[in-house]
């Protein structure tokens, strides 16, 4: 089952409201946005909301802003991201939610792309990795990249060369937001089991079974931002 869905905040809400003006308006990387007091007056919020939310689409690089230059459309750049993640995940919940949305969002469309590719030899690659994980955990070893391993064997299992990159950001999710590091041996035995329950329901081609498993596996990660 989906989390209660939590209120959104102002920021997020301006968040939104600036993602929409820069759509709408079709604007390029370079395009310039309105100015902070522009944006205030728009859409009727504080000037500290408007600041929070700036800084927040700059981490993303979706805005980027310059002393005495203004506010234009950001060069996004997943790399970019990445790369701040260890201090997002301590400095901005509302960054962190958003990834790991997105990462969701990812993995339940690969899941649904997997069954429709339907390779039994790639999928049977996502169970390789469970069982390395699970004999790390018979031995009470700490595992090592099998988790990780697990879910990029499901973005290969797709067969969509572009998909297939949207496991970087997967991986450097795992690597740097380190959000996924379970340490607790039931923990790691649930883990384990959740993967087998979504490879099951991926070979019996079940894409709604199959991503409930997956949001029933990733969903809790929300209670730790």
């Amino acid at each position: 089952m989906l989390p209660p869905t939590k209120k959104k905040s102002l920021v997020d809400i301006v968040n939104d409201r600036i993602k929409t003006y820069i759509a709408d308006h079709q604007l390029k990387p370079g395009d310039k946005l309105p100015s902070a007091k522009e944006l205030n007056d728009m859409l009727s919020v504080s000037r500290s909301v408007v600041r929070e939310s700036l800084i927040s689409l700059q981490s993303l690089g979706i805005v980027q802003i310059k002393p005495g230059g203004g506010i234009s459309v950001g060069e996004m750049s997943l790399g970019t991201v990445m790369d701040q993640i260890p201090f997002l995940w301590k400095s901005n919940s509302t960054v962190m939610k958003e990834l790991l949305d997105s990462r969701i969002i990812l993995e339940l469309g690969a899941i649904e792309l997997a069954i429709a590719h339907y390779d039994v030899a790639l999928i049977e690659r996502m169970n390789d990795w469970n069982r390395q994980l699970e004999w790390k955990i018979s031995l009470n070893e700490q595992p090592g990249e099998e988790d990780v391993r697990f879910h990029l064997a499901l973005f290969q299992a797709t067969g969509n060369k572009l998909y297939i990159r949207f496991g970087d950001l997967v991986r450097d999710y795992f690597d740097k937001g380190q959000l996924d590091k379970i340490n607790l041996p039931d923990a790691l035995r649930s883990a384990c089991k959740e993967h087998d329950e979504i490879v099951y329901w991926i070979k019996e081609r079940d894409v709604e079974k199959a991503k409930a498993c997956m949001r029933n596996h990733l969903e809790p990660l929300y209670r730790l931002l």
